[in-house]
């Protein structure tokens, strides 16, 4: 009887060792899978990184670099009115004697009628120095603003690694002249 068991505890540990070695190749299969590049990400390229001259001589390109940098790396709460991407953005240039005031509404089709609140709005001084401004709701005409450079947005984009999804905006923007 105990040669039967010996022999029974034998063909058990076998069973488990092919067991084992079974399932450590089915792993080691998909895994080697896994670390296969597909055709999607091996053709996929490094971003360009965003530049001062795209910005200087691409008005929708800065638009958008300004907008993504007030969404992500501002802290005026208001400015998340216009963070929805897919809804994109109309950016209104209101002359001034002052210079140009750019007026950012949420929704590239945003109707005259739905402009119900004064909009967050920017302006790009001397030294490409940007300015943003939002008025704070229920204050009596309060506003804050902060101040940034060209050079500071287009750094933290190109580190935030964001330059094509700011590229994409532009396609979703509408700008208009408002005088």
């Amino acid at each position: 009887m105990k040669k039967v068991i010996k022999g029974g505890m034998l063909g058990i540990l076998i069973l488990c060792i092919l067991g084992l070695a079974f399932s450590m190749t089915q792993h080691r299969s998909t895994q080697s899978h896994h670390s296969h590049p597909t055709a999607k990400t091996s053709s996929h390229k490094k971003s360009k990184p965003l530049t001062m001259t795209e910005f200087n001589h691409h008005p929708k390109l800065a638009f958008g670099s300004v907008i993504y940098f007030a969404i992500k790396h501002v802290n005026i709460q208001r400015w998340q009115e216009v963070s929805d991407f897919s809804l994109g953005w109309q950016v209104e240039i209101h002359r001034t004697s002052k210079g140009n005031h750019y007026l950012v509404w949420p929704n590239k089709d945003i109707k005259e009628t739905e402009k119900q609140l004064e909009p967050n709005w920017f302006e790009i001084k001397h030294q490409n120095q940007i300015v943003y401004h939002s008025l704070v709701v229920h204050s009596f005409g309060e506003v804050q603003t902060h101040t940034t450079t060209a050079n500071t947005i287009i750094r933290r984009i190109n580190a935030d690694h964001a330059e094509n999804k700011v590229r994409r905006m532009v396609v979703n923007m509408t700008v208009i002249k408002d005088n």
